[in-house]
């Protein structure tokens, strides 16, 4: 909000005591603001897109194709493996549902590069999902539920997966595996040790800064002893 906060800061009289235009424009530019994401033509409504991952794949793109261009995103997420995205604005949803209404998604998997010369060699496709839209009373939230397998599942619901009038067949959030917990805890112990490592020679080699290192050094030892009394 602090564009919109900037705005309304504006005044509406200059120090000649002449009135701006900000207090004519005003108005006008919080209806329009307000119903941007509220209706987008006489049959359709502007919804949020979250996107849900039930894989151990982290996705850099779950996006909603334009119905009038195919090749541009309505509205794009990021998401984590084994976990739920934000909400973004806006998805165009009919106002009333209709049978075989359907969604294009294009999806692209997360990056594994570790630095940016890797990241600008990497060519990760897009993915395109055409998916059927369950019947819904009213326009809400699209959820796109990412599973294993390479499936995907639309569901409109003002409700989240765990509630109990969830209408998708896939209930709950994500749970990680043992594995990937695994996985997990050995890369965040990975860093822990190697940054230990760094610290403890940096005051080897710096014995009369030694001191400043110490703190540090002790909070990093400590973190370790908990990640091994909870290891997965």
């Amino acid at each position: 909000m602090r564009k919109l906060t900037g705005i309304l800061n504006v005044s509406s009289n200059h120090e000649d005591g002449s009135q701006g235009i900000g207090r004519w424009f005003l108005p006008f530019f919080i209806i329009l603001l307000l119903s941007g994401c509220a209706a987008l033509g006489p049959a359709k409504t502007g919804v949020s897109l979250t996107a849900v991952n039930y894989t151990d794949e982290d996705y850099d793109v779950v996006g909603i194709a334009r119905a009038d261009d195919p090749e541009q995103l309505e509205a794009m997420e990021r998401v984590a493996a084994y976990a739920g995205s934000g909400a973004m604005c806006c998805v165009s949803l009919p106002t009333h549902w209709r049978p075989g209404l359907k969604v294009v998604v294009k999806t692209r998997l997360g990056t594994k590069a570790k630095t940016y010369q890797e990241w600008g060699h990497e060519k990760i496709p897009l993915q395109t999902h055409e998916l059927e839209v369950p019947r819904y009373e009213e326009p809400a939230t699209l959820w796109v539920q990412i599973l294993d397998g390479g499936k995907l599942a639309a569901v409109v619901s003002r409700y989240d997966p765990p509630h109990a009038n969830w209408p998708g067949e896939v209930k709950g959030w994500p749970r990680p595996s043992a594995e990937y917990r695994r996985k997990i805890w050995l890369r965040d112990m990975n860093i822990l040790q190697g940054d230990l490592k760094k610290l403890e020679k940096g005051a080897a080699e710096n014995p009369d800064k030694a001191a400043r290192f110490k703190d540090t050094i002790n909070d990093l030892r400590l973190d370790i002893e908990i990640m091994e009394r909870h290891k997965p």
